[in-house]
C-alpha cells in the first residue's frame, strides 16, 4: 500500500469522525432546545390555566387600589380586558377573555369602581351578566 493511499484513508476516517461529532453536537443542542421550549411552554400553560380557573388578583388585600372603569356600549370583551389589564386590575387580558367566554357572560356597559385586589370572579360579578339571564329577559320582554 502506498503512502498516499494511507493518507487519504486516514483523512477520510478523520473527516467521517468529525462529521459524526458535529452531527452529535447539533442533535444534542436541538434536543436541549426542544426540552427548554417544552418546559417554558408548560410553565406558561400552567400560569394561564391558573389565571382562568384559579383565584388570581393583581394586588393583595392590604395593597388594593380602587379605580373607576368606564365600559361603553359596543366595547368588546377583548377591549374591556385590555383596559382592565392596562389599569392594573387584572393580570392578563387573554385569560380574562377566556374566562368570560367559558362562563358565557356578557359584559354590561357602565361606570364601575373596581379594585386591584379583586379576583376575576369578583370583577365579573360586578360588570357581567350571564347570557342565560339576558336570554330570559328578552323572552320576558317579547311576551
Amino acid at each position: 500500500m502506498s503512502r498516499k493511499k494511507r493518507k487519504s484513508e486516514a483523512g477520510r476516517y478523520v473527516l467521517s469522525a468529525s462529521n459524526s461529532i458535529i452531527r452529535l453536537i447539533i442533535d444534542v443542542l436541538f434536543y436541549v432546545f426542544v426540552a427548554v421550549a417544552i418546559v417554558q411552554l408548560s410553565r406558561y400553560a400552567k400560569s394561564f390555566c391558573y389565571q382562568v380557573f384559579g383565584n388570581v388578583q393583581v394586588a393583595d388585600y392590604e395593597h388594593g387600589v380602587e379605580k373607576e372603569i368606564l365600559i361603553e356600549l359596543g366595547d368588546s370583551t377583548r377591549d374591556v380586558g385590555k383596559r382592565l389589564e392596562r389599569e392594573g386590575i387584572i393580570v392578563n387580558e387573554l385569560s380574562f377573555y377566556v374566562k368570560v367566554k367559558i362562563n358565557k357572560l356578557n359584559i354590561m356597559p357602565g361606570t364601575y369602581k373596581l379594585r386591584t385586589d379583586m379576583n376575576y370572579n369578583e370583577i365579573l360579578n360586578i360588570i357581567a351578566v350571564s347570557t342565560e339571564v339576558l336570554d330570559e329577559e328578552e323572552d320576558y320582554i317579547d311576551e
